[in-house]
């Protein structure tokens, strides 16, 4: 059965998938208007907030950590370290869970395309490689900038309410961040091996074409290398192997599926990938140590 065909069978699974949207739940726990294309939050606003499974998200976000413990940020098969300093971007739908409480002094904003309709063409947010899929997520800076991002944040807040600032201000926040990651990337190339290259573009690919390939001979194909040495890459720089890494990508998107929506396991099979319930099942318990049903119950 084609990927074409699986997404046929499991009929409207778009209304299915925003059946937990992370962005709206905030919004109504913090009684935050839902016409405002946009929310910010803080340390306070996931106190009561306690989502502990993986999912979705359906905005654009944008963190900044000023203090606090170390936390795991876990996008994908990729774990990322989020501490002070720690600026943190995820674009729609990624999937990601905090491993742990995300109580450090922090910033964040969430915003959907809306927010820029009237002043640009939006599509230029698809052209930012730190909210796609595989992207580099986290990039540490230092205090100073830190600062002038703490600094825009403070007029995001003062101006909150205001519909006509606030596209202007969260633009001048996405390109200070944008020049962050630009100046990152060109430190990161200089200390870059080869190997982590190949770790990145890894986690690029299987992000992308997880549902119709799950085998490491396509991804070493697609980096010009041997299945063998792709594993012992991945296995030097990341500690897993190919296989372990495609499957923890494929878990993942597998838990967020069966916490944030009311899709069926035999539609999550099919959106996944898989031809056969009954082994999606097998290799589910394999990865978490539990049946699918079982998992959305806790």
């Amino acid at each position: 059965m084609t990927i074409s065909r699986k997404m046929e069978n499991t009929g409207n699974k778009q209304t299915s998938l925003k059946t937990f949207n992370l962005y709206k739940y905030l919004k109504e726990q913090n009684s935050h208007s839902m016409s405002f294309p946009y929310f910010l939050a803080t340390q306070d606003t996931y106190k009561e907030a306690t989502v502990r499974f993986p999912f979705r998200t359906f905005t654009y976000g944008i963190g900044i950590t000023y203090s606090g413990e170390t936390n795991l940020f876990k996008i994908g098969s990729a774990d990322f370290e989020v501490k002070e300093g720690s600026l943190t971007t995820i674009g729609p739908g990624i999937v990601s869970q905090w491993m742990g409480n995300y109580v450090g002094d922090h910033d964040t904003i969430y915003f959907t395309e809306d927010l820029f309709n009237d002043i640009l063409n939006v599509n230029f947010l698809n052209s930012l490689p730190f909210f796609l899929p595989g992207g580099n997520h986290v990039i540490q800076l230092q205090q100073p900038e830190t600062e002038k991002i703490k600094l825009l944040f403070n007029l995001l807040k003062a101006f909150k309410e205001d519909k006509k600032l606030m596209p202007g201000l969260s633009h001048s926040l996405l390109t200070l961040v944008s020049d962050l990651h630009n100046f990152s990337n060109n430190e990161t190339q200089a200390h870059t091996n080869s190997k982590e290259t190949v770790v990145g573009k890894f986690r690029g690919l299987v992000a992308k074409h997880f549902p119709e390939q799950k085998d490491v001979s396509f991804y070493a194909s697609a980096l010009n290398i041997s299945p063998k040495y792709l594993s012992e890459i991945l296995m030097e720089i990341s500690g897993k192997s190919a296989k372990m890494l495609i499957d923890e990508h494929i878990a993942m998107e597998a838990k967020s599926l069966l916490r944030q929506t009311t899709m069926t396991v035999q539609e999550i099979c099919y959106w996944l990938g898989y031809d056969d319930a009954s082994y999606f099942t097998k290799v589910f318990k394999k990865w978490e140590g539990m049946l699918p049903l079982a998992y959305r119950k806790l």
